[in-house]
């Protein structure tokens, strides 16, 4: 209960966190979506302007020919705003002595102007008749203030220390979560891992036996905090641990931390990947404590 209580707070404090949006909620929706679709291109390597924004279009349109002309130009006239008051990339980077140092935020909101407009010019001729404009467009890109279903999987590499002796597994484990946002930031999550891993136990005389598996069930609650394309979570909850020697389920606790990146959507799900570590006190005769570490891809499925 205390575990709960103390991760709702963390959400609270954080869904009021951000920086500065438009004032209507699907301008501001807009503007995200077209966000991450610049922040990704420039991870690969923003080069040539015309170039980029044609490679960006199509997704930048996914989500433009859902909002009506009136958000639009909304979000259109806000950006102008803005970057009158902050002046132009040029300008500032010639001040600079032709360095970007400092001017990563004013670039990307140049780049968003140059998607949006570039979106405009196309969106008349190239919007499918079936992407009906709405006046509450809650973005694409996003998983804002939604339900959704994230599933994952990967390796783990293990060291296990059980009777003050240390010792190494490997194995695997995925997930089936279902999650809900709130706000640009906050997200909780729970459902139910299950993994299992190899061994090859040494015994008394310090020698290797035969080959021994495991199956972990792991039910954890987890909060995830979104950035642009990126998130971290912490997590922790309850396990269940048995072996092929012992079928009878010893009992525990699971903590851990992961850091991951979300591509752009595609159809109805985000791909990206996560690196995660996570530590376990299983109760036995014998307490065992398990360190894992791994790579897991992710897959989160909204509407």
């Amino acid at each position: 209960m205390r575990l709960y209580l103390t991760l709702s707070l963390f959400v609270l404090g954080a869904v009021a966190c951000g920086g500065a949006l438009p004032p209507s909620s699907s301008a501001a929706a807009l503007h995200r979506d077209l966000e991450r679709i610049v922040t990704l291109a420039d991870t690969e390597g923003w080069t040539i302007d015309r170039l980029q924004l044609n490679e960006a279009l199509p997704d930048a349109l996914m989500s433009l020919c859902r909002t009506t002309k009136e958000t639009r130009q909304e979000l259109s006239q806000w950006i102008e705003t803005q970057l009158a008051s902050q002046g132009s990339i040029e300008e500032r980077y010639r001040e600079k002595g032709n360095d970007f140092d400092g001017l990563e935020d004013l670039l990307t909101l140049t780049r968003i102007q140059m998607l949006l407009r570039t979106s405009m010019d196309s969106a008349a001729v190239d919007c499918p008749f079936w992407l009906e404009p709405k006046t509450d467009f809650i973005g694409r890109q996003l998983l804002d203030d939604r339900w959704f279903a994230s599933f994952g999987g990967g390796g783990k590499g293990m060291s296990v220390v059980q009777a003050g002796e240390a010792d190494y597994n490997f194995g695997g484990a995925g997930r089936l979560l279902v999650g809900r946002g709130f706000g640009r930031h906050a997200t909780l999550l729970t459902g139910i891992e299950l993994g299992g891993s190899a061994a090859f136990p040494k015994n008394e005389a310090g020698e290797r036996g035969n080959l021994t598996l495991a199956l972990d069930l792991v039910v954890p609650l987890i909060y995830r905090h979104r950035g642009v394309n990126t998130y971290w979570e912490i997590e922790a909850g309850y396990i269940a641990h048995t072996t092929e020697e012992d079928l009878k389920p010893a009992h525990g606790g699971h903590v851990g931390i992961a850091f991951g990146g979300t591509a752009s959507r595609r159809r109805w799900f985000f791909p990206g990947a996560a690196f995660g570590i996570s530590y376990e006190r299983i109760s036995e005769e014998q307490t065992l404590h398990i360190l894992k570490l791994g790579f897991r891809v992710a897959i989160d499925i909204a509407r």
